[in-house]
């Protein structure tokens, strides 16, 4: 629901009734668009209709004011009108560091809405990368300008895995050394000459895979403020690649200058 919705009819209430007659088991009103108390009142009108009907209201939606303050009052008045099964959302310009304000300050919000700062990187709006090709024909490549220096080859990474399941760090290496022990390797082919080699996993499969592994995580790599750094290396054999490729490098300006 947008407020463009609500602006639409002649009135809230009028709005909420409508929407709710096309989503009766799915609405989600949103209540500040004009006085938030108000919005949440003409709510409580509309979802008791709805519950005479046979259906309930999902949730309120607060996107705008002090949502703290506005948090609590809504679900006050919820559960005097009997509907504590509503749910209080919030959105509005949101990011991770006032969630986790508005929770600690005891907001009775039960979920957030996050556009903006999903969509964008707010706190680091640029990815500074470049291609720098590391092999080519089975032969090693590699960049020799200071300080940019590139480590040759196709690459594995190796991440070790404690006994408790969670993840204690990663090294990068060559693909072709022996795997580490007590490490499992992150890299596999999935694409051969153009084509998918196994079938790609479902939204919710994603999904869950990505909450699994942050819960692998130790809870000090994951807190918002200060967060400990997730350990990684590059093994010795890959560190030890460049200077076969300086070698390599060395010789051949050595022969163009002997043929000259």
């Amino acid at each position: 629901m947008a407020h463009s919705f609500i602006t639409s009819f002649d009135s809230e209430l009028e709005a909420f009734g409508a929407y709710a007659a096309s989503f009766p088991d799915n609405s989600t009103f949103l209540v500040d668009t004009y006085d938030t108390i108000e919005g949440i009142r003409n709510a409580i009108t509309v979802a008791k209709r709805m519950r005479e009907q046979g259906h309930e209201l999902n949730a309120i939606r607060l996107d705008s004011g002090d949502l703290l303050a506005l948090s609590i009052e809504a679900r006050s008045m919820l559960d005097a009108a009997s509907l504590p099964e509503v749910q209080v959302l919030a959105s509005g310009g949101l990011d991770e560091f006032q969630i986790e304000s508005l929770l600690s300050l005891g907001a009775t919000i039960d979920g957030f809405g996050v556009g903006t700062n999903v969509g964008t990187s707010a706190d680091y709006p640029w990815l500074d990368c470049v291609y720098k090709m590391v092999e080519y024909d089975g032969r090693p490549t590699m960049k020799l300008s200071e300080d940019k220096e590139t480590l040759v080859g196709a690459k594995q990474v190796f991440r070790y895995v404690g006994e408790d399941g969670m993840y204690a760090g990663d090294v990068i290496g060559c693909t072709d050394e022996p795997v580490l022990e007590g490490t499992e390797m992150l890299l596999s082919e999935v694409m051969r000459d153009g084509r998918r080699l196994e079938v790609a996993p479902s939204l919710a499969e994603l999904q869950q895979r990505c909450s699994s592994e942050i819960g692998r995580l130790s809870d000090t790599q994951k807190q918002l403020r200060s967060p400990d750094e997730y350990p990684v290396r590059v093994s010795e054999r890959l560190q030890s690649a460049p200077a076969e490729g300086e070698a390599g490098h060395s010789a051949q300006v050595s022969q163009s200058r002997i043929a000259e």
